[in-house]
């Protein structure tokens, strides 16, 4: 076997490993001389199948249909390898089998193809499939395989072209689960249709779309160590429509596609890992997400026209790739859609697009969609429009001398994408042709207008201009940048931690097909050589799923780890912990976080690293964590049980619309379905509003407001107001206008009956509501006169109010401090309440005592380190407060 130190170490896959040997146990072997006697038997577990060597001219199709086992999978294979040559383009079935009663005759599970050359002939679609009609294959393997060159049928490209479209044809498709598409060899396709597909309409409804919807089983395919060579565009071989626009089925020529538009939802968690693509041109999405969960980790891009494409589908990760575009016009690296993606230490270089796809092929491009993003796994409410951006991390990548390396595109919509963009260096070199800008976009507003919702922190850049104004990218002219190879490593004042860490793993090159990468007999221009590498091979692999941005509640979440090696996993903050803090291969790890009890979301992380002795994979998993809900942070005055205990009431009002009995108490009776409305006089002179209408609310005492919030009825134009306050009476000298803080007037959110949330920090006995009508998005142009509000409410700070009567009796707290029960006890007087509060006044939990002991345990472990109010009470108010320490 001969060894390529370039290539990553890795761990063998005995299940699948043929040799030139082929020592594999067997049950039977069946020896075959023509392909079609192949669907002559149903296999069964060991059984192994040899097509004698030689040149096959025939067009059927050839079907495999067997049931293996993990331990003794069933192998149909050539002779030798590559010594089966199919000139005529057979396709493959491979698939299980039932009667007609529906009775298992194969299970289609743990079927292995190797070996085989299919050169010229004509392609179809489907070409390889992954099922027998709807019996799909499980846990099966195409392998040390090669597909060149299937062309179209001359008649077929003739009546098609004529139509305005192009023949659709697709190689391997993967149906079922757990499939391998591995060392193979794709090479010169002319058709369209994606090379790979993971076809998943039958995983989302195995039943038909009528049936049950079973998108969040895993699907789980590999497609590694594959060679991709000159997949023609399109465009390029067969021109346009008369009219010039792209033929029908032009755009649906990816390399790999994983998923579907309508089936984005699907849970697939598939691996696209160390692949080697050059002039995969067949469109400008080399590879295509439509699908939840997948990596794409280790592949080198050389010369590809085109992107790694998110286009639907959550939480991929994009990890260790190399884009070498090699100046050819057209290549790009990473175009971003939807949320929840991990884009970390990738490597873009030499990538350049100056003509009609520039703003879609560039450094990293961020596309502004709006269409519903991260689609639920048990939902099918799905689009063909681009997703929001949200939530995404784009970390230490490395970016070289290619044309916009931060680009924002707002062709689809300019929905602001969030998430963090941090510590990315981006490199120009003295002198270099195609230079532009950090940052730049398809107008000069891009960036402005959907680049400023993103989180930057500690990028760097030297050699051009940053084309923006962002505190968070540093200039840095001492930048040197060292060839490796073909690459450079960078150093110099401000690169420690930036960039890519690429660790061992190289780019691919044209020398390391048929050694390791693609199939072992034929080498990267497609001619037969007899000293390759036929040992099949998995390069060690390390991946965590994501997490969604969690809510404030203390909870566990679980999330997967793929692995063929060893590894430890740590949480690098004190309000996360971990079940499982090890392992060996796949598992679930439960993380548990507690409970965010600031207005703001927190992020943390924790880390994964393979055990030592191998190839030191790192991966981090980030975790967002929302802030509380403001209104669990505060007290409700005005609870809506009426007097006595609940004080608010309408002290006054200028007008109410009491002919539809719209009145302003409507405004305090917890109905959303009543309202006060009003309507304003005329625009005074030299103003865009009136004079206002109004309503006065007594809080029956005076408070430390912390939040107002208020609904209005569902209109498009938003709603003017403001609001005063006063602690002394109700004339207008009274009143203080605390709210908008700047400008004329708050506007409110339109479409929505949702509260409008204002947190604010004034005492106040009287809060004074003006509305002033509906206005323009700008807010200078009334669009109408009437004002309306659904309902209103008054919190105060969460703190014990001096006015509250004094619980007499000796209060026990214990231990102190506590990492985990926190005892409460009391020597005459049952407790009622015992509520703790964070040294910022807001109540972080609340234990009722619905037994009315004098003694009441709480659970305080989800809490966070740090000191604490706590607050007793008994059924009469009564209170009294202690200090505590959570350890």
């Amino acid at each position: 076997m001969i060894n390529f130190p370039s290539l990553p170490k890795v761990v063998l896959l005995f299940s699948i490993i043929f040799s030139c040997n082929y020592n594999v146990f067997s049950q039977t072997t069946y020896n075959i001389d023509d392909p079609e006697s192949l669907r002559d038997v149903i296999y069964q577990p060991g059984d192994v199948i040899i097509l004698k060597n030689g040149v096959y001219e025939t067009d059927e199709r050839m079907r495999f249909l067997g049931s293996g086992t993990a331990e003794n999978p069933v192998t149909f294979r050539a002779e030798t390898p590559g010594g089966v040559v199919f000139t005529g383009g057979p396709r493959l079935t491979i698939g299980g089998e039932t009667d007609n009663s529906g009775a298992v005759i194969a299970t289609g599970a743990y079927l292995i193809v190797d070996g085989f050359h299919w050169k010229g002939g004509y392609g179809a679609s489907n070409f390889i499939e992954f099922r027998n009609g709807n019996n799909y294959a499980n846990h099966s393997t195409l392998q040390n395989c090669v597909i060149d060159g299937l062309g179209i049928d001359p008649d077929d490209l003739k009546e098609d072209l004529a139509d305005g479209q192009i023949t659709k044809h697709r190689w391997v498709v993967l149906y079922g689960t757990y499939n391998t598409v591995i060392n193979c060899s794709f090479m010169n396709k002319v058709s369209a249709g994606a090379i790979v597909l993971g076809e998943y309409a039958y995983n989302a409804f195995p039943d038909g779309d009528d049936g049950a919807n079973n998108s969040c089983a895993e699907v789980g395919h590999i497609v590694m160590n594959n060679y991709f060579y000159n997949f023609g565009k399109i465009e390029d071989l067969y021109g346009r429509k008369p009219d010039g626009s792209p033929l029908s089925n032009a755009g649906d020529s990816e390399t790999i596609r994983m998923g579907t538009s309508s089936y984005q939802m699907v849970n697939s968690n598939a691996t696209v890992s160390n692949n080697y693509f050059v002039q995969s041109d067949g469109e400008n999405e080399i590879i295509t997400n439509k699908s939840k969960g997948n990596t794409y980790t280790n592949n080198t891009f050389r010369r590809c026209r085109g992107s790694l494409v998110l286009r639907h589908g959550s939480y991929a990760t994009v990890q260790g790739n190399y884009f070498l575009g090699e100046n050819v016009d057209g290549t790009g690296g990473i175009r971003i859609t939807d949320s929840n993606h991990t884009i970390t230490n990738n490597y873009i270089q030499d990538c350049i697009t100056v003509m009609e796809q520039a703003k879609w092929n560039n450094g990293i491009t961020f596309i502004g969609g709006s269409a519903n993003a991260d689609i639920a796994c048990s939902s099918d409410d799905v689009s063909n429009g681009y997703q929001k951006t949200e939530n995404i991390t784009v970390s230490n990548n490395t970016i070289v001398n290619t044309n916009a390396p931060l680009f924002y595109n707002e062709d689809k919509g300019s929905t602001d994408p969030t998430g963090t963009v941090s510590n990315n260096l981006i490199y120009f070199a003295d002198n270099y042709p195609n230079i532009t800008d950090v940052i730049s976009g398809d107008s000069e507003t891009a960036y402005t207008n959907m680049g400023t919702a993103l989180t930057y922190q500690g990028n760097v850049y030297t050699g051009t201009n940053l084309g923006a104004t962002n505190a968070n990218f540093s200039e840095e002219t001492n930048i040197t940048a060292t060839a490796n190879g073909e690459i450079f490593t960078f150093s110099g004042t401000g690169t420690t931690g930036k960039g890519a860490d690429m660790g061992e793993n190289t780019p691919i090159t044209d020398a390391m097909v048929g050694h390791g990468i693609g199939a072992c007999f034929t080498d990267n221009l497609g001619a037969s050589i007899t000293n390759g590498d036929c040992t099949i091979q998995v390069s060690e692999s390390l991946t965590v799923s994501s997490l969604p941005t969690l809510t404030s509640d203390a909870a566990s979440y679980t999330i997967s780890v793929s692995a063929n090696v060893s590894w430890t996993a740590a949480s690098n903050d004190a309000w996360i912990t971990l079940d499982t803090n090890s392992g060996t291969g796949d598992t679930t790890v439960s993380i548990t976080v507690t409970q965010n009890t600031d207005a703001s979301n927190r992020t943390g992380s924790v880390t994964f690293t393979q055990d030592a002795g191998g190839d030191d994979i790192v991966r981090t998993l980030t975790i967002t964590q929302s802030g509380a809900d403001l209104t669990d942070l505060y007290d409700l005055i005005n609870t809506g049980t009426g007097l006595p205990t609940d004080k608010v009431t309408v002290h006054s009002f200028s007008k109410e619309n009491s002919s539809k009995s719209e009145f302003a108490t409507n405004s305090l009776d917890k109905d959303s379905d009543t309202e006060w409305t009003a309507d304003d006089g005329s625009i005074l002179s030299g103003d865009y509003k009136g004079d206002g209408e109004y309503v006065i609310y007594n809080l029956g005492s005076t408070y430390k407001l912390a939040l107002i919030q208020f609904s209005t009825t569902n209109k498009s134009d938003a709603f003017g107001f403001q609001i005063l306050v006063s602690t002394t009476g109700t004339e207008d000298a009274d009143f203080s206008r605390i709210l908008p803080t700047s400008g004329d007037l708050l506007l409110t959110a339109t479409n929505t009956t949702d509260f409008n949330q204002y947190q604010i920090n004034t005492n106040a006995t009287y809060v004074k509501v003006v509305g002033y009508g509906r206005f323009n998005s700008d807010g200078d142009k009334r669009k109408s006169a009437w004002s309306a509000i659904k309902e209103i409410e008054f919190y105060k700070t969460s703190t014990l109010s001096l006015k509250d009567p004094v619980l007499n009796t000796k209060i026990t707290v214990y231990p102190n401090p506590t990492s985990r029960i926190l005892n409460v006890k009391a020597d005459n007087q049952n407790i009622n309440l015992v509520t703790l509060y964070n040294i910022n006044g807001k109540k972080v939990l609340e234990s009722k005592n619905n037994q009315q002991k004098t003694a009441v345990n709480v659970d305080v472990s989800k809490l966070s380190k740090g000191t604490y109010f706590v607050v007793i009470s008994d059924i009469n108010n009564a209170k009294t407060s202690k200090t505590v320490i959570i350890k």
